[in-house]
């Protein structure tokens, strides 16, 4: 198992045991990561866990699922405190709660049989004018084909289009 952790002589020795209430996170769409670090931190206050270089070595006892496959991918002897890989932990998972606030509008629109393509369009524009968080293009076009008719989304998949104007196009 590759370990993050760039490890220093002085630190404190790892006690034995730890309370089993310790707080998981797994990184599914909808987990709050700045959440869970306050979490942790709150635990490991309660739990009289204050010695940075003890919380930086427990915190991957938090990570389960897609988490902790983060966890074991990231460079070997990376991180020299908890707040380094704090750091790196709500960098890597706030992109999720990002494109989970309010691109819902977006998301589950879709174009009915009775609706033309140009007022698909201008609606998609206006919904799109009212969500405040950045979107790369090439999300923005797969969530406009996946908005559009069955038959129009396979004309424009066969198209290969990489940007929202593209697909509109």
């Amino acid at each position: 198992m590759n370990d993050p952790i760039n490890y220093l002589p002085f630190w404190l020795t790892m006690p034995n045991k730890f309370p089993s209430d310790i707080p998981k996170f797994e990184g599914k769409p909808g987990e709050d990561p700045s959440n869970h670090i306050m979490t942790y931190h709150l635990w490991c206050a309660s739990n009289s866990i204050l010695d940075d270089s003890i919380r930086l070595r427990l915190f991957q006892r938090t990570l389960i699922g897609l988490a902790a496959k983060w966890y074991i991918e990231l460079p070997r002897a990376s991180f020299y405190n908890f707040s380094q890989l704090a750091n790196s932990f709500l960098t890597h998972f706030q992109l999720l709660v990002i494109y989970d606030n309010g691109t819902e509008l977006l998301t589950s629109l879709k174009q009915s049989t009775s609706t033309y393509i140009s007022d698909h369009i201008h609606e998609w524009r206006c919904k799109m004018q009212l969500v405040k968080v950045f979107i790369p293009d090439q999300i923005l076009a797969e969530w406009f084909a996946k908005s559009l008719l069955p038959k129009i989304t396979k004309d424009v998949a066969k198209a290969e289009v990489v940007t929202e104007e593209k697909v509109i196009s």
